[in-house]
């Protein structure tokens, strides 16, 4: 950046990525191009705001440096437009020290950073380079949100009923008692304190799980993989089973936000115990 804001090294550098650069003079573009051409990015340039949100429709850029101030549309209305249709994209600013404080309010705005004009080989490399880390980023995770929620819309839709095939008979077996809490397997029914739970299929194959463990921790992954017969990452397994511990503890526990029978083991997964 400039003189006044020493950059820290780039201790990743991250693959060549698309970059536009967006800039009423064409110098300034020629210029700016050039130094990231030379480093493998995919590099286009416009010199308009109007023209950017046009291009950007053909051109899936991963970071977009703009100046602030241009004919037409300024720098940080063409900020508000693309973090409105392009939210992952990261924008980096250009400004003179006329346009300083205006730099600052759009990083505040949603701008990624700023370079001061004119702006130095070596900064224009490293704020493009972590701009294009949190650029991709914010891709792979909303990537892995969208397969979260897909896994949740898949657990919603299992069915209401457990798949048994044959009825099961009552045997002592069938009873499982952890604390006063009482499990029938074979009635497919719960209670604590001679009362009777309103547990969805998915609640009670996970009390259920718990319980045949005795006490024992039972780890995101096994606990997801038993009571909802899904294979899951560790990440993912956790997240998906933290909705149903939630919900189960409303309905089993006295205090559900201090919880004395569903319990957490940081970091490793849950165990059940006598309240």
């Amino acid at each position: 950046m400039g003189e006044e804001r020493p950059f820290p090294s780039v201790q990743h550098k991250p693959f060549p990525g698309k970059v536009l650069l967006v800039d009423d003079e064409s110098n300034i573009r020629e210029g700016l191009k050039a130094i990231l051409q030379k480093d493998g990015h995919e590099v286009q340039d416009v010199a308009s705001g109007a023209e950017a949100l046009t291009r950007l429709t053909t051109f899936a850029a991963e970071v977009a440096v703009l100046d602030i101030r241009m004919p037409g549309m300024t720098g940080t209305a063409l900020l508000t437009e693309i973090k409105t249709q392009w939210p992952h994209l990261a924008v980096v600013m250009l400004t003179g020290h006329g346009t300083l404080e205006t730099a600052m309010t759009a990083v505040k705005a949603g701008a990624f950073d700023y370079l001061l004009k004119p702006a130095k080989a070596d900064a224009l490399r490293e704020v493009v380079g972590r701009a294009l880390n949190e650029s991709r980023r914010q891709r792979e995770q909303a990537a892995l949100l969208q397969t979260l929620q897909v896994g949740l819309q898949r657990l919603q839709q299992l069915p209401a009923t457990p798949p048994f095939s044959q009825p099961v008979p009552t045997t002592p077996s069938s009873i499982l008692r952890v604390g006063d809490l009482v499990i029938n397997r074979a009635a497919y029914e719960v209670r604590r304190q001679g009362q009777a739970l309103a547990l969805t299929p998915a609640e009670y194959q996970v009390l259920l799980a718990l319980a045949e463990r005795d006490g024992a921790v039972m780890d995101y992954v096994t606990l997801v993989k038993v009571a909802l017969d899904y294979e899951a990452e560790p990440w993912e397994a956790k997240e998906l089973i933290k909705r149903h511990i939630y919900t189960l503890r409303q309905k089993v526990e006295t205090q559900p936000e201090q919880p004395q029978m569903i319990l957490n083991v940081r970091g490793v997964g849950y165990r059940l115990v006598g309240g």
